[in-house]
Parts: C-alpha cells; sequence; structure tokens
C-alpha cells in the first residue's frame, strides 16, 4: 500500500496500528523532514509508530511525478491512497483558474499513479463531496487516464482513530472535510487486457 500526501503522518500510523504491523505500507510526504518537525508536534512520534512496525516512509515525494521516484518506480502496489489532494490555494486567481489547476494536478497524479498499480490494484481518492469539489469531477479525469470508477464510499475519519485532517503547507490546525467521499478506481478493462498480454509477451522473450 502506497500512502500519498501524508501530513503529520496520523492516517497511516492509525492504519498501521489497525494491522498491527506496517511492512506493506509506504507512507510518503511532499514535505521535509525538518518541515514535519518544525510544523506538526505530532508528526515524528506518527512516523516512529509507522517505522517501528516495519513501515518505509519517504519525504520529498511528488505524487504528480512519483512514477520516476528512485525509491518507487520499480514497485507495483496493490492499494494507492491519496487523501484530500490539494497543490495550493491560488486566493487571488478566478474559480475557473483554480478549477484547472486543481483538475490537471489531479490528472497527473492519477497518470502516475496507474503506472504504480497492480493489474487488480486499485486507487483510493478521498475528497469533499459538496459544492466546488464536485466541480473537479473525479470520475472524468479518470476516464481521460483509462481508469473506471469502481465505486464511491463515504467517508468518516473518526473510522481511523488518531488521524487528524493536517493542512499540507504548514500549521498544525485540522481541516474540516464533511461531507466526503472515497472514490476508489481500478484500470479499464481494456487496460488490464493490454497489460496482461505485454506480461504474456515479456515472458516469452
Amino acid at each position: 500500500m502506497l500512502l500519498l500526501g501524508e501530513g503529520d503522518f496520523s492516517f497511516s500510523a492509525s492504519l498501521a496500528k489497525e494491522f498491527g504491523s506496517a511492512a506493506n505500507i509506504v507512507a510518503t510526504s511532499l514535505n521535509s523532514g525538518r518541515f514535519l518537525q518544525e510544523n506538526y508536534k505530532k508528526a515524528m512520534d506518527n512516523i516512529q509508530t509507522l517505522t517501528s512496525r516495519g513501515a518505509k516512509v519517504l519525504h520529498d515525494v511528488d505524487g504528480t511525478k512519483m512514477a520516476t521516484h528512485s525509491s518507487l518506480q520499480h514497485l507495483k502496489f496493490d492499494r494507492i491512497v491519496f487523501n484530500f489532494p490539494l497543490n495550493g490555494f491560488f486566493p487571488n486567481e478566478s474559480r475557473e483558474s483554480k478549477l484547472r489547476r486543481y483538475r490537471e494536478f489531479v490528472r497527473l497524479f492519477m497518470a502516475n499513479a496507474k503506472k504504480m498499480i497492480k493489474i487488480d490494484g486499485e486507487i483510493h481518492i478521498t475528497h469533499k463531496s459538496y459544492g466546488f469539489y464536485l466541480e473537479w469531477n473525479l470520475e472524468e479525469i479518470g476516464s481521460q487516464q483509462g481508469l473506471r470508477l469502481l465505486e464511491e464510499v463515504p467517508f468518516n475519519h473518526l473510522d481511523y482513530p488518531g488521524y487528524h485532517t493536517k493542512y499540507g503547507f504548514g500549521g498544525d490546525e485540522n481541516f474540516y472535510c464533511y461531507p466526503c467521499k472515497t472514490y476508489k478506481f481500478g484500470l479499464k478493462r481494456s487496460q488490464s487486457k493490454r497489460r496482461n498480454k505485454n506480461k504474456i509477451k515479456n515472458k516469452t522473450v
């Protein structure tokens, strides 16, 4: 399982505690270790929770370029999870300009994640499900990237004890996240068939 965009690593730490072992978890943050230490008071404790249970923790991982990251590029995952993707606030830009930015950000993430999931793997994006956020139209973006929406389910952060929804740009405040849903994507059947053919071809070469 690959987790992107962790704030104080409280979500991945919650999973690690629930699973007991975190040997199958790679938890990442766009921020540096120093930034986390300076901005999130529980980040280091959460990282210790992860590493002590066998998880791999990486910093400075950009979800829009992760398929070429030296520590990730050769790996395939059953699940890739990105909670509340956001690449900035852009207060001086128009609504339309922000929407284009956010949709392009999600598109680039999906394009990378698609290369990194197994044939039957899933990409999970948890996202606010009201107003402006619905205009991002995740299902449409996914379809354009060869992904199909498997299901969308309500998300409640209280189901993950200790999880705190932190802003990724500093400060230690939690943000409001209701209502929200987790959108689960998988490869379109045509994409899965293509991968299977390539797999068979590579085995016979």
